[in-house]
């Protein structure tokens, strides 16, 4: 080779599952070009990649779905003195519980995040006509607004020529079913209006949104307790019933706007109606949670309902008040008598419960959450062998569920 001419050519290149190297050495001997062609292949593991949502969850069956979003460079845009942006989250999100097929369970909403637990359905965005669809698409998404950005609802007559184009109302009764389009459709007023009132541009929220499915009831309750007890893990109240914007606060107040009605119609039976509409109650109520715009607890369940059917608003509270007294010590204390009951019928360990409340982020980094075998049929319906899991209220012998 000293003699002659050689040239090499080195090429590379990466695929997801490895890197293919390749040289080409040229030779030219007394007007001859001899090749030679040398490939190698470097096998690597396969990086992990992100699963589509939409593959996720099966819209033919619906599930509760804990989302969680936070603020960019989890900045306090929702804090100190934007603590007003806190009653906009939570009048959008009780907007959006109206116009979409969607269930809230409940929600947190923080200085520099929020949490959601939201269930769509698209069996119930079928049984709507195409006006209603159109209607309330519109609402969602005007087509007009004023120059301080509130939006204007189109007239009768416009919501019911709209209608009339079968592609369109279809495609928008889809999405009135979709958790992408109804995250979307929460998160981006609130960055707009935050935008005009700070003057300003850019984003307000940090990516999408995480989510992640509630498999059984377990899941459900426990992510429910989780993210109400959210502002006493954070030192901002010291009690449930001091929680502001959380579900478990919305909760407490209907609870006890429903007891008060009660009283007064047990001491004042003739002049209830007059005294109840003047203090702005409920005359005919008939439990704990009617006017709440969130889903009652009835409603709240996967899968099979409770043995006794007796989780009531009183229980739950009850619930949320033991587990905030445990976080507020600091130490896992022994659990009050009159919680058996609940414990028992959710099947889950006191230690767990603890652990789970205690730690911090137990409810992200998971693709799923659930008993055993719950996440066992997740995996086996996603084609995994296993799912990881982290939280110890539903964890076994092994970190990881494996499909049998």
């Amino acid at each position: 080779l000293r003699r002659s001419r050689c040239f090499a050519m080195v090429a590379r290149k990466r695929t997801r599952s490895s890197v293919v190297i390749g040289m080409h050495l040229v030779r030219q001997n007394k007007g001859q070009a001899v090749s030679w062609l040398t490939v190698s292949v470097v096998r690597l593991s396969s990086p992990p990649m992100t699963t589509a949502r939409r593959l996720l969850l099966d819209r033919t069956r619906p599930t509760w779905v804990h989302c969680t979003s936070r603020c960019v460079r989890r900045a306090f845009l929702a804090g100190d003195r934007y603590e007003h942006r806190k009653v906009w989250i939570e009048e959008r999100l009780q907007y959006l519980a109206k116009c979409f097929a969607a269930e809230v369970a409940g929600y947190a909403v923080m200085s520099n995040h929020v949490h959601v637990i939201v269930r769509l359905d698209l069996a119930v965005a079928m049984d709507w006509t195409d006006v209603e669809v159109a209607r309330r698409w519109l609402s969602v998404y005007p087509r007009k607004y004023l120059s301080d950005g509130t939006p204007v609802l189109p007239s009768d007559a416009e919501i019911a020529a709209i209608a009339k184009d079968p592609v369109v109302v279809g495609k928008w009764r889809t999405r009135l079913a979709d958790l992408g389009w109804f995250m979307k459709a929460f998160k981006e007023p609130i960055s707009r209006r935050a935008n005009r009132e700070d003057d300003c541009t850019g984003a307000f929220w940090e990516g999408r949104f995480h989510s992640v499915p509630l498999l059984d009831q377990a899941a459900l309750i426990a992510c429910m307790a989780y993210i109400d007890l959210n502002p006493i893990r954070a030192k901002l109240a010291d009690r449930p019933e001091r929680s502001h914007h959380t579900s478990g606060f919305r909760r407490i107040r209907a609870r006890n706007r429903c007891r008060a009605a009660q009283k007064i119609r047990a001491r004042e039976p003739a002049k209830a109606k007059a005294l109840l509409t003047k203090v702005g109650l409920t005359a005919n109520a008939k439990h704990a949670e009617d006017g709440l715009w969130l889903t009652p607890l009835a409603r709240c369940q996967v899968g099979e309902v409770l043995a006794n059917k007796t989780f009531s608003v009183d229980d739950y509270l009850t619930l949320l008040d033991a587990t905030g007294r445990l976080l507020k010590a600091g130490k896992r204390g022994a659990i009050p008598p009159e919680l058996a009951p609940i414990l028992a019928r959710l099947d889950l360990s006191v230690e767990a419960w603890l652990a789970t409340m205690l730690g911090w982020r137990m409810f992200a980094f998971t693709s799923a959450l659930g008993h055993a075998a719950t996440c066992a049929q997740e995996a086996t319906k996603r084609g995994l062998r296993w799912i990881r899991n982290r939280c110890p209220l539903f964890a076994g012998k092994s970190a990881h569920v494996a499909v049998a």
